[in-house]
C-alpha cells in the first residue's frame, strides 16, 4: 500500500505534543516530570527576578542590575568605581541556559535594562518572556538535539557559562577547572545544542545519506520524520556528563572557604561532582558506578507488582510506596523496562523512563492535582503519580538505627542515645541540588516508664510549620528596603532576618558545619547545608577570636556583627574575627545581614559538610539529662524530609504580593502562600529503642 510521504520535522515542530505523535509514552512521561516544570518553577522565577531587580540596584540602575541576564553594553549598569558593567557579569542568561535551553534557539528574551527611562518588558520574569516552546523546559527537543559537550573555552560559538567576569576589577575567572584535564562542558549549561542531531535537511534520510525520510515508503528509506543521533551525541544523551552540564551550578564570587582549592566561584549545586568523585570510589573498589540516568530514567529503586493472595506477606498499613492491591518489588540501578521505542517500532526493546524521578512536586498548580496523586501504575508497575515516585526514591535511599543506648554519669542521670545513617541509595550526597533549601531531619522522642515525654526534638505539627532550632522573629520583604533613593536612616535590610535560637537549637561537638562523621551533643539534627556570611564582631572580641554580644546586643544573631569586606575575586574576608568565626550563618540564598543592615547579595561560602555522603555512616550520639528516672525508658525517631522550608515561601510570597502590586508582574505573583498547601513532610524511616 502506498502511503505518501511525510515531510522532516521543522524546528516549530519539536514541541513536546508535537512528538507525542510517534512517541507517547515519552511525551507522557515526561509531561509528569519536573523537567517540563523547570521554567514555570515559582521558586526559581521569584529567585531569578529577586537577584536582578535587588543585586547591584543604585541610583544609576534603580530597576536592578540584571546581573545574571542578558547585556546590551549601551545599556548596562556599570560599578561606580570601575566602570565595568555589572550587568550579565555573573553569566548571561545564566539561569535561563539551563532551566529553559530553547531559548538559546528562540532568542526570545530580550537584554536587561535597569536604568532610569529603560524598557520595563527587558525586566519581567523569564516565564512571561519566553516562547511556547521555550516553556516547556527541558523538552524532548532540547535533549534530542544536544551533539555533546561544549568544546574548549575561547571557542567561537556558544559555550553556555564557562566564566564570570568580576565587575570590581574586570577580571575574568574560569568555572570550569575540568576544562583543564580534558572533560569538557561540566557545569552552567556547558552542553553544545546542534538541531542537525534531530532534524533532517530536504532529502536527508535519517542515517545522515541522501534520500528521502517519508513515512513507508518504497526503498527500504527510514519510517521516521528526525535523524537517529550520531555515535557520540547517543553516548553523550547516556553519560553523567550531560547531567553535569547543568547539575553542577557554580556561583558568580569566590567562595571564601574554597579559594584554598584555587577555585573562583561557589557551589551552589554539586550533584555531578560529588557523583563523579563516588564513581571513582567505586572503581577503585572493582564495580561499576551507576550514572544518573541509571537511577532517574529506569526502573529503580523498583516497582509495584500485584500483591500476593491473602494470608502472604503484605506491604506495611499506610505504606505509600504503592498503590492498594499492589507491593513494592526492588530493582537496581540500570533496571530498564522493555517498550516500543516509537509507537511504529516493530519489536520491543530496553526502553528509557522519562519521568526524571526526584524529591520535588512542584508547588504550582500548573502541575495539576490529578498528575500529583494519580492512583494509577504505567504498564511497567511503576506509580504514575508524582508522589508516589518521590516516596519511592527517598524512603530507598537511607539506612536509619538508633543503637544500643547506655546510662552514664556517677548515678545513671544521663542517657547517651546513638544514631546512625548512612546514604546507601544515591551516588552524590543526600540532600543533593538545592542542597541549602532541602530539609531532612531527625525527630526524636523519649518517654518514661509511664508515656511522659522526657525529651523532644525535630517536632513540627503542620508541613507548613518551621523547625524550631532558630526563631524568625522578622523579615523584611518589602522592595523599598533596597531603594536607593530611601531617605538616611530608612530600614534596609531587603531579604535578611532577625533571627533568634529556638529550643530545638542544634548543640553538637565538633559542629557539623565543619565536617565529620562523629558528633555528640543535643539538639536539631538537620542534614540541610547553607549559606555563609564574612562579618566582623561590633560586639566583645573574645581570646580566641570569636564574638561575644555587647551591651544591648545578643537577641538576635546577628545583632553583635556588621559586614565583613569580602573580596569577590579571591574570597578574602577582611574580619577582626579568625578562622570559621569570621562568617555567619544566613538562610536566605540572596539578602542582607539582617532585617534592618547590609547589602542584598548572594553567599560570601557556601555550607556543603552537612548533607550525607554516599556509603559513609554518619553517627550523632545524644547526650541527655534524665535525672534519677528509673527505666525502661523508651526513644522512638523518625527521619523527615521536606522540599523547602515554610519561611522560604512565605517571604517570596510576600515580595512577589508587593511587585505584582507595583505592576512588574502582569501575570501574578510568582509565589503565592497558598503553595504551602504543596509542601508535605514525608517520612523516609523510622526506628526505636528500650532504655534500660
Amino acid at each position: 500500500v502506498a502511503v505518501a510521504p511525510v515531510a522532516p520535522l521543522a524546528q516549530q515542530e519539536t514541541a513536546a505534543e508535537d512528538c507525542a505523535a510517534c512517541h507517547g509514552r515519552q511525551a507522557a512521561e515526561w509531561r509528569r516530570s519536573v523537567m517540563a516544570h523547570s521554567v514555570k518553577s515559582p521558586l526559581f522565577n521569584a529567585l531569578e527576578s529577586l537577584i536582578e531587580e535587588q543585586v547591584g540596584r543604585d541610583a544609576d540602575c534603580p530597576h536592578g542590575a540584571g546581573i545574571l541576564r542578558k547585556v546590551d553594553p549601551a545599556r548596562a549598569c556599570r560599578d561606580r568605581g570601575s566602570g565595568v558593567a555589572v550587568t550579565g557579569s555573573g553569566g548571561e542568561h545564566w539561569c535561563v541556559n539551563c532551566h529553559s535551553p530553547a531559548e538559546n534557539l528562540d532568542a526570545a528574551m530580550p537584554a536587561w535594562d535597569g536604568r532610569p527611562g529603560g524598557d520595563p518588558r527587558a525586566r519581567l520574569p523569564v516565564r512571561d518572556l519566553l516562547t511556547r516552546r521555550g516553556l516547556e523546559g527541558i523538552s524532548c527537543g532540547f535533549c534530542h538535539q544536544v551533539h555533546g559537550p561544549v568544546g574548549p573555552r575561547g571557542r567561537l560559538g556558544y559555550q553556555g557559562n564557562p566564566t564570570w567576569t568580576s565587575f570590581v576589577t574586570g577580571a575574568v575567572f574560569p568555572a570550569r577547572p575540568e576544562d583543564a584535564r580534558g572533560l569538557l562542558g561540566i557545569a552552567n549549561s556547558g552542553y553544545d545544542l546542534r538541531p542537525e542531531e534531530l532534524l533532517l535537511t530536504t532529502g536527508q534520510r535519517a542515517d545522515g545519506r541522501a534520500g528521502r525520510s517519508s513515512a513507508g515508503s518504497a526503498g527500504g528509506d527510514d519510517p521516521i520524520v528526525h535523524g537517529r543521533p550520531s555515535a557520540s551525541a547517543k553516548a553523550y544523551l547516556r553519560s553523567s556528563e550531560f547531567c553535569g552540564a547543568c547539575h553542577d551550578v557554580r556561583l558568580f564570587g569566590t567562595d571564601s572557604l574554597a579559594a584554598a582549592r584555587g577555585e573562583h566561584f561557589k557551589r551552589l549545586r554539586n550533584a555531578y561532582t560529588e557523583w563523579s568523585d563516588w564513581a571513582r570510589s567505586e572503581e577503585r573498589a572493582g564495580r561499576r558506578a551507576a550514572t544518573c540516568q541509571d537511577c532517574h530514567m529506569s526502573t529503580y529503586p523498583g516497582v509495584c507488582e500485584a500483591a500476593p493472595a491473602s494470608g502472604a506477606a503484605q506491604p506495611p498499613a499506610g505504606d505509600p510506596e504503592c498503590p492498594p492491591g499492589t507491593r513494592f518489588s526492588p530493582r537496581p540501578p540500570g533496571s530498564r523496562p522493555r517498550g516500543r521505542v516509537a509507537d511504529h517500532s516493530t519489536a520491543p526493546a530496553d526502553v528509557a523512563t522519562h519521568y526524571f524521578s526526584g524529591v520535588d512536586v512542584p508547588l504550582s498548580d500548573e502541575f495539576p492535582e490529578a498528575l500529583v496523586d494519580e492512583p494509577s501504575l504505567d504498564v511497567h508497575g511503576i506509580p504514575a503519580s508524582a508522589r508516589r515516585r518521590r516516596d519511592l526514591l527517598l524512603r530507598h535511599t537511607f539506612r536509619f538505627d538508633l543503637g544500643a543506648p547506655r546510662r552514664a554519669g556517677a548515678a545513671g542521670e544521663r542517657v547517651e542515645i546513638p544514631m546512625e545513617i548512612e546514604n546507601i541509595g544515591a551516588g552524590h550526597k543526600v540532600p543533593a541540588g538545592f542542597s541549602q533549601e532541602r530539609e531532612i531531619w531527625v525527630h526524636l522522642v523519649v518517654r518514661g516508664g509511664d508515656g511522659r515525654v522526657l525529651y523532644e526534638v525535630g517536632r513540627v505539627d503542620r508541613a507548613d510549620e518551621d523547625l524550631r532550632d532558630k526563631v524568625f522573629a522578622r523579615v523584611t520583604t518589602d522592595p523599598d528596603a533596597n531603594n536607593p533613593f530611601r531617605g538616611a536612616g530608612a530600614q534596609g535590610g531587603l531579604f535578611g532576618a532577625d533571627v533568634r535560637d529556638g529550643p530545638d537549637v542544634p548543640l553538637w561537638n565538633p559542629p557539623p558545619r565543619l565536617g565529620g562523621t562523629s558528633f555528640r551533643g543535643r539538639g536539631l539534627i538537620n542534614f540541610q547545608n547553607g549559606f555563609l556570611r564574612c562579618v566582623r564582631c561590633i560586639g566583645v572580641v573574645t581570646a580566641d577570636g570569636a564574638c561575644e554580644p555587647g551591651p544591648g546586643q545578643g537577641l538576635h544573631h546577628a545583632d553583635r556583627f556588621a559586614d565583613g569586606d569580602y573580596d569577590i575575586d579571591t574570597g578574602a574576608c577582611g574580619s577582626n574575627l579568625t578562622g570559621h568565626n569570621a562568617f555567619l550563618e544566613t538562610y536566605f540564598p540572596v539578602g542582607a545581614l539582617d532585617a534592618s543592615r547590609g547589602a542584598v547579595k548572594g553567599p560570601d561560602a557556601i555550607i556543603d559538610t552537612r548533607s550525607v555522603p554516599p556509603g559513609v555512616p554518619i553517627r550523632y550520639t545524644y547526650e541527655l539529662p534524665v535525672g534519677n528516672r528509673r527505666g525502661p525508658l523508651r526513644a522512638e525517631a523518625r527521619l523527615l524530609f521536606r522540599a523547602f522550608p515554610p519561611f522560604l515561601i512565605r517571604a517570596f510570597a510576600a515580595y512577589e504580593r508587593e511587585q505584582a502590586r507595583r505592576g512588574l508582574r502582569p501575570t501574578g505573583p510568582l509565589v503565592t502562600e497558598s503553595m504551602l498547601a504543596r509542601l508535605e513532610v514525608v517520612e523516609l524511616a523510622r526506628a526505636e529503642v528500650e532504655i534500660p
